[in-house]
């Protein structure tokens, strides 16, 4: 499989003359919107500016400020790579560098930083064997090293004989809170309405169209509706669909180390990291906070309330303390700082992206967390296309059939 180049299909979101009838209802009164999207995460703001950028008459909501804590989609830093353990997503990644660029040039902010990456785990690993071949396949340049080589390279880490590592230099930093605010700005520049501290109580399809309810009383109405609502969107799932979608909130934590020699950890010098340990132990040079290196370690046991409080998770954070004094000697294993947030998957990690199968207005989004960010610009490219093509055309750059919501209640057995 080769890369997927971005205008490898034609652009279904691009505003015409024809299309202003999107926004009429089968009754041929005006909607007030072309579209509507609901919530103002990273995949919702996406979605947002793609439409408006295309000519539509957008209109975004947020139940609280853009840019918030609440959700999946801020802070001072996400990993964005090509190496991935299989082509699908990765043959994506230089048409989705692209866009990111394109954004960064449209609106002047810097947004995504290089830092090159490295993928390490023992040698019989079949994720880390799995990226190799990736890469490969793609022909992404990359280099193989050994545990005692990498020691030679990165003197950071004290990894064990018996492991390995990949280096791709096409992995960096975006800056997640920054690159949503620009997404959001944009969308206004080019006419996106967008209504802040308003929370949605349902999304209704309304003949041909939708009606959005607001917990103001107000009713909204548009041709299309997008759903991004990130760990609420089972609340709506659950009104909207005849089957269950297994979303899985959970709480999770980053920490930041302070180093002994910053100038071992800088941009430049240190990357992006990302092992596979069995708890999952990934890390980022120092960038959002002087002399100290953010550190993070997955967990998927205790599911979370995405209404409910944040509380540091103590025994998470011992357990990624002790990963930090064995394996990166040069890093002070007591945190400076920790901040707790969370994650929305599903079961297998696949992304949520698809029309509803009997309302096709609606599209929904849904599952993005813990590798999502970085593809939060092309999934709202897609979102756009799927709300104003045909119900039953798939296709363009970044669809993949992985994301149909259909396959959740195919494993389903109907009750009487």
């Amino acid at each position: 499989m080769a890369p997927v180049p971005l205008n490898s299909s034609a652009d279904s979101s691009r505003h015409t003359a024809g299309s202003h009838a999107a926004g009429m209802g089968a009754d041929g009164a005006a909607r007030a919107y072309d579209l509507i999207v609901a919530g103002a995460g990273g995949v919702g703001s996406a979605a947002a500016y793609h439409a408006a950028h295309s000519g539509r008459r957008v209109l975004l909501l947020e139940q609280f400020a853009v840019g918030h804590t609440r959700g999946s989609s801020h802070g001072g830093s996400r990993i964005i790579r090509y190496t991935h353990d299989s082509p699908g997503l990765a043959g994506q990644m230089p048409a989705t560098f692209q866009l990111w660029h394109e954004l960064e040039r449209e609106s002047g902010a810097r947004l995504l930083q290089l830092t090159g990456g490295l993928y390490m785990a023992r040698q019989e690993d079949a994720w880390l064997a799995g990226c190799q071949a990736t890469l490969e396949e793609l022909g992404f340049s990359h280099q193989v090293m050994d545990a005692a080589g990498l020691r030679r390279a990165y003197p950071q880490f004290n990894l064990p004989d018996g492991w390995r590592a990949l280096y791709q230099a096409n992995t960096g930093i975006l800056s997640a809170t920054r690159c949503v605010e620009t997404m959001v700005a944009q969308a206004q520049q080019h006419g996106a309405e967008v209504r802040t501290e308003t929370p949605v109580l349902a999304v209704q399809p309304d003949g041909e169209g939708v009606t959005v309810q607001l917990a103001s009383g107000e009713r909204v109405r548009g041709s299309r509706a997008i759903l991004a609502a990130g760990p609420w969107s089972g609340r709506f799932l659950a009104e909207l669909l005849d089957f269950g979608v297994p979303l899985r909130v959970t709480q999770q934590q980053v920490a930041y180390y302070a180093v002994q020699d910053p100038a071992a950890y800088a941009v430049g010098t240190f990357p992006i990291f990302i092992t596979a340990l069995e708890d999952h132990l990934y890390g980022f040079p120092i960038w959002e906070r002087a002399g100290s290196i953010k550190v993070a370690l997955e967990q998927t046991a205790r599911t979370v309330d995405p209404d409910g409080p944040r509380a540091v998770d103590d025994e998470l954070l011992a357990r990624l303390s002790a990963l930090v004094a064995t394996y990166l000697p040069g890093v002070d294993p007591a945190p400076v700082h920790v901040e707790p947030c969370l994650y929305t998957e599903t079961p297998t990690r696949d992304f949520v992206i698809d029309r509803h199968p009997h309302h096709p207005q609606i599209v929904i989004a849904a599952g993005f967390s813990g590798r999502g960010f970085k593809h939060t610009i092309a999934v709202g490219k897609l979102l756009v296309d799927l709300a104003f093509s045909g119900p039953g055309v798939y296709g363009g750059p970044f669809w993949q059939d992985s994301y149909r919501i259909t396959r959740f209640a195919q494993t389903q057995t109907p009750t009487a």
